[in-house]
Formats: structure tokens, sequence, C-alpha cells
């Protein structure tokens, strides 16, 4: 990273710079998948209307986003879940993190993904969109979420289903973003009546997109996230 790119991060980080503190750790079995509980004492979280992303320092200049999920407005906490799977800053970050470490991240801010209350919400995505999916579940609130997760560690499937209790279907995943696996799963179920959800991959989440474009019950509406390529 050159000098003046350094000095810029620094003086953001300076200025919009907060923290916080890790309560506790999970890592799933194999340990490329963590839930973090965090204590963000200065984030306000009670106007949250859609899914919320947080730019998190990971090391010197580099932030990844990643989505609070299971949060609590009034003590201020939330879960952040962390897929390691991929090589980099981010997987580094979090196998070295521990409890009552710090945080730092330099904003809150909304996603394009919001509840739908005029349609069957169906939500696609990679283990990238867990947490993301758990937060939209948190905005809907008793309105059901329907749909499909592709996971490749069988063990994590099992522990998915153990652990939430959520109508959303853990598939093997069988390509690098999981298309296969999330065209054959919507190959038989109506859509025209659903606001379809995509995240993770972004190759995976725009030619997922094209192709339920191109369905005769196509859906009413898909929002697109992509988290990572």
């Amino acid at each position: 990273m050159n000098i003046i790119k350094q000095k810029a991060i620094n003086l953001l980080e300076t200025a919009l710079g907060k923290s916080g503190t890790v309560l506790a750790i999970r890592a799933w079995e194999p340990a490329t998948f963590f839930e973090v509980d965090v204590h963000f004492p200065e984030m306000d979280m009670s106007g949250w209307k859609r899914v919320q992303h947080i730019k998190v320092k990971v090391a010197p200049g580099v932030y990844r986003d990643y989505t609070p999920a299971g949060w609590d407005e009034d003590i201020r906490t939330c879960t952040l879940y962390i897929n390691a799977e991929q090589h980099g800053p981010g997987s580094h970050w979090i196998r070295s993190l521990r409890e009552g470490d710090s945080i730092t991240y330099v904003g809150v801010g909304p996603t394009a993904h919001g509840p739908s209350m005029a349609a069957e919400m169906v939500i696609l995505g990679d283990m990238s969109s867990i947490g993301h999916y758990l937060a939209l579940q948190q905005l809907a609130g008793p309105r059901k979420l329907t749909g499909a997760i592709t996971i490749e560690d069988e063990n994590h499937r099992e522990e998915f289903k153990e652990y939430f209790n959520w109508n959303i279907q853990p598939v093997r995943k069988t390509d690098m973003g999981g298309l296969t696996s999330m065209l054959k799963w919507t190959k038989d179920k109506p859509l025209a009546h659903s606001n379809v959800y995509i995240s993770g991959h972004i190759p995976t989440c725009i030619r997922l997109r094209k192709e339920l474009k191109k369905r005769e019950d196509s859906p009413r509406g898909i929002h697109v996230q992509g988290f990572w390529s």
C-alpha cells in the first residue's frame, strides 16, 4: 500500500473509527465458519429497517463488510456470522480473534435488502449469507422466510439444521458459488408471487438472477446483494 493511501486510511480511522468488544466466539467444526458476539457501545440499532453492514478492520488499511444479526438495541450487542472458507485477510483475522479483543469499524450502513410485506420471501445464498438472512428474518418478525443456503461441508449442513430453528434448507454446494444447487432447488418451486433475495458470490448472484428472470413464473421481485468474488 502506498504512503498516501495509508495516510488517508489513517485519517479516516481517526475521524470515523469506533470500536466494539468481543464477548464470545464460537467456531463450527471444521473451523471455517464463526459466530462472534460483539458489544458496540456507540452503535444505535433502534432505527434499523433494512439489513445493515459494518466495515470492520481486519488488517492495517483493510476492511471487510460483515452483517450484524440477532441485535439487541437496548444493550447494543449483536452477532457477526463470518465465513472463513476463502483464504484472505478476513479469514486470518477471525482465526486470530479472541474474547475481550477490540474490533475497529468505520461505518454502519443499509444494504439493498429489507423485508417485503406484499409477497412470500424466498432467500438464496451461500454460507457468507447466513448472518445477512438472519438479520432479514429479525426485521421480518413473525413472517417466515423460505429458501436454501448452499453449504459444502456435510458437518456444517448438519450444524445448520441443528442450530437454527428456521424454514431454510441447507443444500450441498457443488460449485464455487452454489449456482447448480440453487437452480436445482428452485426448479419446481412456484415463484410468481414471491420476492426472491439473492446474496453471496457475486458472479453466481448475477447468473442466478438472469436464470430466474427467464422463467415463465418469474418472481415478482429479485433483490441482489453480492458479497464476494
